[in-house]
């Protein structure tokens, strides 16, 4: 007992002031943390600074504090030129040409049809014989494309690998953010086009951000050529670099540095070039006659710059790499980043960071071969035309094993591995728009839920308090402990509390209290028996009292969790990280913590009472209902239910929101400070379809006086009636903010007028098809490793199946209820949120069922073989009743808090957890112990 009560008091001393240090930081910064974020400009000590208050503050994800927007634009011509095979033909360059002018005038042009319409002109003007299957077909070795396909088969065929790119990049650049660790973003395609919206949550760093989405990821391994091979060709050279006086101060020789490289032997640079220098340098050797002087042995080489720049007289210089570019594409040991199987952090001798890169089995043979052939020389590893390191080949290298070093940063190093990791971008992607936006819930719903979310918490403190007294005061002790706990360790980690985050708090402080009631109940029971407080605590705390129930509880759920957060990305995750960190927290706290309290109470006071309220709990005690002779009623219900739940969801469909089947965005500026909430409910007035109103998502977007607005309103209509009837119907509802302008001044787009609309884009589902398939896949296994955890445990196949059939009801009828009623209530919408709701109702529908059944089990091991199955499952319901109705009550006090103070935004989601846990609540006791009885061989008995 001492060692227990030491190892929970040092823990939980321990642990609170770890946290208490994490979360003192996230909410009052400290004078020197606001001033490096103010006043870093580059300085070291600052940027340390910013680090250190970075990973001891809260990250919000970007539903709760918003973040970046950035919009990216793959580029088509890229794509172009490399299913052409970079073809050099003037028609096609030409086209190219006239397209990229076009674009500059009209960003929103279609930039294919566009080639193809100056394509046809150029081939005409020119009078030559050259057709799309010559540009597109044996040269690019596109399977689909042979002398026979018509024009327009070569058209289709050529947009579809253009879509099937901009996808893959699409998916690159998600796969990227990702493993990041940026929770929850924002993905979306612009209207099928090349562009791609991005929001981030709580990113200050956007040059880093540009970087990892430009970052093409096009890994190659080059021969090179040594300084002294083309001193030559610089000394011939540099007479022309004189005779065009490009620099009439310092020769060639000068700016390269040579007389200095020179020096060192085995040295790959062959220049240090200062900044200054870099654009002459690198127009006068690629300028056409400058290559007229290279000689036939350097035919093949291409000048790369260094990734990293070298200090050399006080100031830091660009590095010049003269690459042998023709071994990497025509020789027979082509190495690329394609045969990369994985990229992984690792430290050298002197604790340089290395990037170690692992190739497959054609990779690690020709990456054989080029060692075996360059021994005791120099191989640049090329990434996007850098050269990132050029090592010495001291031995032949058969494991495919290859380093990038040079000095890497901590953060340098983990974006290679991630980028390289993530994979290559088929095309070139550039960074066109970067703007700083508010929260999605919008400021004022962020503030409303954290206010209910307090207010829900302080009744429940009253509740606990009210119905077991002392002990329900250490109960709501040890609840504020594990809100400490968990924000602490979030904080620690680094990872972003969201809103399905959120939620995941909210579950693992019922099944917390849940835990606690549990024991209370069991402690209670075993006084009842005659046992002495003392005992009566020793004995719930052990396997054989209430233990087993709150382990079995809890595993159930935390196996759910991993296996969420395993296959989960975006909000699943969100919901995971919170859900399982909870669970730990909440366990310590309701087996050990609780316990403490109690034992030193009693060392103090010599008792402690349970039931402070004797009439209402008697009450409570003296329930004795037959659950089971319901059943028939229960099943019809419940079927009734489910066959119209299938129903509505076969005719009627869901209403799904944004998130899953996208809108139409408007950038809208206003004369002044805009509230996103007040401008959602004013428009929801005005969109109404089919006698359903629907709430645009607005939110701040750059100035707080500018709000981008996305809404569904209509959107499987794309006509221009529709577009214009949008327009209009926003003009009428937002005319009082707008009365110096008509409606022709308001729908003009111009960036840069002073009041109106300044964009229109149609965006794409922010939930891709992958995540929501991954959200049923999680699920799925989700319920199944549930099925067969029950079955071990309570070494019944009845129990397993019994539990899957209640959560698959309690499902299917939330689904139905939203299917069913969403005409006549708007906010019951299918988003990101619900999908949090879903995975909650699943988590504490499961740990109630687990409850009962554990009754049942401690009942069957001490109850004569002479008393009926039907009997002892009908005592275990009502032996757990108390807990149940307590537990409910808690959570269902929470949820309509938060749902009457927590404003608008929140509701749906708080309605959805109010249905999901009253259905999980009556499966529980009807539908999940009546499954076992049914099927159960001792119904005979």
């Amino acid at each position: 007992m001492r060692i227990r009560n030491f190892f929970t008091i040092f823990t939980v001393i321990s642990l609170t002031i770890i946290c208490l240090y994490y979360i003192c930081f996230s909410f009052y910064p400290s004078k020197l943390g606001k001033e490096a974020y103010v006043d870093s400009n580059g300085n070291l000590e600052n940027e340390k600074k910013i680090g250190l208050l970075k990973n001891k503050t809260i990250n919000l994800g970007l539903d709760l504090k918003g973040g970046i927007s950035m919009i990216s634009e793959i580029s088509e011509k890229d794509l172009l030129k490399k299913f052409s095979d970079n073809s050099k033909n003037p028609i096609f360059l030409k086209s190219l040409e006239k397209t990229d002018k076009k674009k500059e005038k009209n960003p929103n042009i279609d930039y294919f049809s566009s080639f193809l319409k100056y394509f046809y002109q150029e081939r005409e003007k020119m009078n030559i014989d050259f057709s799309l299957s010559d540009l597109f077909g044996i040269k690019s070795n596109i399977e689909e494309i042979n002398y026979n396909s018509s024009n327009k088969e070569i058209e289709n065929i050529i947009k579809k690998k253009i879509d099937q790119s901009i996808t893959s990049t699409y998916n690159i650049l998600r796969s990227r953010i990702d493993k990041f660790g940026i929770i929850q973003p924002n993905i979306q395609r612009i209207n099928n086009s090349n562009r791609i919206l991005i929001e981030l949550s709580g990113i200050k760093n956007f040059d880093r951000i540009k970087n990892i989405l430009q970052k093409k990821a096009e890994l190659n391994f080059f021969e090179i050529y040594s300084l002294q091979e083309i001193i030559p060709y610089f000394e011939d050279i540099n007479k022309k670099f004189f005779k065009n006086k490009i620099n009439e101060n310092k020769s060639l020789i000068d700016i390269l540095n040579i007389p200095h490289i020179i020096k060192y032997t085995n040295n790959p640079i062959v220049g240090l070039v200062d900044q200054k220098y870099l654009k002459i340098v690198n127009e006068f050797l690629n300028s056409n006659e400058s290559k007229e002087y290279l000689p036939y042995n350097l035919r093949d080489i291409k000048f790369f710059w260094g990734y990293k720049k070298k200090q050399y007289k006080n100031k830091k210089f660009f590095q010049l790499f003269s690459i042998k570019k023709t071994n990497y594409e025509k020789e027979i040991y082509p190495l690329n980043g394609d045969m990369i199987v994985k990229a992984y952090k690792s430290f050298g001798p002197f604790n340089e960071i290395i990037v170690n890169i692992k190739m497959n089995q054609i990779g690690s043979r020709n990456w054989k071969m080029l060692t075996e052939k360059n021994i005791g020389k120099n191989i640049a590893i090329v990434l996007d035309n850098l050269v990132y390191t050029a090592p010495i080949v001291k031995s032949i290298i058969p494991n495919g094993i290859s380093q990038i070093s040079g000095r890497l940063s901590l953060q340098e190093s983990e974006d290679l591995v991630n980028i390289l990791n993530a994979g290559r971008l088929p095309t070139s992607v550039k960074v066109i728009q970067s703007e700083i936006i508010g929260p999605s819930l919008g400021k004022e719903s962020v503030q409303k839920g954290i206010f209910s979310f307090f207010i829900s918490i302080f009744f429940v403190f009253i509740w606990i308090f009210f119905y077991y007294y002392i002990p329900g005061l250490y109960a709501n002790i040890a609840l504020i402990f594990n809100l400490i706990f968990i924000f602490g360790i979030l904080i620690s980690i680094n990872a972003v509390l969201t809103f399905p985050g959120i939620s995941g708090i909210i579950l693992t402080l019922a099944m917390s209290m849940d835990a606690n009631v549990l024991f209370y109940e069991k402690i209670k029971e075993e006084i009842k028996k005659g046992n002495s407080i003392r005992i009566a605590i020793y004995n719930s705390y052990t396997i054989n009292g209430a233990l087993s129930s709150v382990i079995d509880g809890q595993i159930t759920t935390l196996l759910c969790g991993f296996i969420l957060f395993y296959f989960g990305i975006g909000p699943i995750k969100g919901f995971s990280t919170t859900l399982i960190i909870g669970i730990f927290t909440s366990m310590f706290t309701s087996i050990f913590l609780v316990r403490l309290f109690l034992e030193f109470h009693l060392n103090k006071y010599k008792n402690i009472s349970f039931n402070y309220h004797k009439i209402l709990i008697n009450k409570i005690k003296n329930i004795q209902w037959d659950f089971l002779s319901k059943r028939k009623l229960t099943y019809t219900i419940s079927f009734i239910c489910v066959i119209i739940s299938f129903l509505s969801l076969f005719y009627k469909g869901l209403n799904l929101g944004i998130d899953f089947v996208g809108g139409r965005s408007y950038l809208i500026r206003f004369d002044h400070k805009v509230i996103p909430e007040k401008i959602s409910y004013l428009l929801s007035k005005s969109f109404i379809e089919n006698g359903i109103p629907s709430f645009p998502e607005v939110k701040t977007f750059g100035n707080e006086n500018q709000l981008k607005v996305i809404t569904k309103y209509k959107i499987r209509n794309e006509s221009n009636k529709v577009d214009r009837e949008i327009l209009e119907k926003m003009f009428v509802t937002l005319k009082p903010y707008f009365n110096t302008i008509d409606f022709n001044s308001f729908k003009i787009l111009e960036k840069e007028k002073s009041l109106g609309i300044l964009s229109i884009e149609k965006v794409g589902p922010i939930i891709a098809k992958d995540i929501t398939n991954n959200a049923f896949i999680s699920i799925f296994l989700s319920l199944l490793v549930i099925f067969f955890y029950i079955f071990i445990r309570f070494k019944k196949w009845q129990f397993g199946l019994g539990a899957l059939i209640s959560l698959l009801h309690d499902i299917i009828i939330v689904l139905g209820i939203f299917s069913f009623f969403h005409k006549w209530i708007s906010i019951l919408e299918i988003d990101q949120t619900f999908i949090a709701a879903l995975l909650t109702i699943i988590g504490y529908s499961i740990n109630d069922t687990v409850i009962v059944y554990d009754k049942i089990r401690k009942i069957l091991k001490i109850t004569p073989s002479s008393i009926s199955f039907y009997k002892i499952i009908n005592n275990g319901i009502n032996q757990t009743l108390t807990r149940t109705m307590n537990t409910s009550f808690i959570t269902m006090l929470v949820i309509c808090t938060i749902f009457l103070f927590g404003g608008p935004t929140i509701r749906g989601f708080m309605l959805a957890l109010f249905i999901g846990i009253g259905i999980g609540t009556y499966s529980s006791i009807f539908i999940a112990s009546s499954i076992v009885y049914d099927l159960s061989n001792q119904k005979k008995k």
